[in-house]
């Protein structure tokens, strides 16, 4: 006990204690608001990434099915993956005629994939980095539209 000199007030309860319990519950507000804030950020980020690949997985995947009929020299299926509007100007022996007499495809990457959808239109743009048997690598733009609720090639 200290000693304190006569007519001092006595110090109040809780006196240096509870300006640490301020501090200590300061502390743990701020931390539960960084939580919050961290687990809200790694929501809608995974959130986001979902929506994005469900958006533009199909287109992907078209153009994937179709490079590989490509590569694998099956123009037949190259062709019925084309959009009606390429299938109308051009016929199926047109397009194996054309394919046969193009440099062939070793292999390829899809570098990218954007999807948008105008006037009620959904449509797709993929870029394709290409290489050619030759060695040769070329990035090519493929042009995808929604038809018959499936993604077809438009190029």
């Amino acid at each position: 006990m200290s000693y304190q000199p006569p007519g001092t007030p006595p110090p109040p309860a809780g006196g240096p204690s509870r300006g640490r319990r301020t501090t200590v519950i300061i502390v743990a507000v701020v931390l539960a608001v960084v939580l919050l804030c961290c687990v809200g950020v790694a929501g809608g980020g995974f959130w986001l990434y979902r929506t994005v690949a469900a958006a533009t997985g199909p287109a992907r995947d078209a153009t994937t099915v179709h490079f590989d009929a490509l590569i694998s020299g099956d123009y037949v299926t190259a062709y019925q993956r084309l959009c009606q509007d390429r299938r109308d100007t051009l016929s199926e022996a047109e397009y194996v005629e054309r394919e046969t007499a193009a440099e062939q495809i070793a292999g390829y990457d899809i570098v990218g994939v954007n999807v948008s959808t105008a006037n009620g239109r959904t449509s797709g743009v993929v870029t394709v980095e290409v290489t050619y048997d030759g060695g040769g690598q070329r990035q090519e733009i493929v042009t995808l539209v929604q038809e018959d609720g499936g993604w077809r090639v438009c190029q």
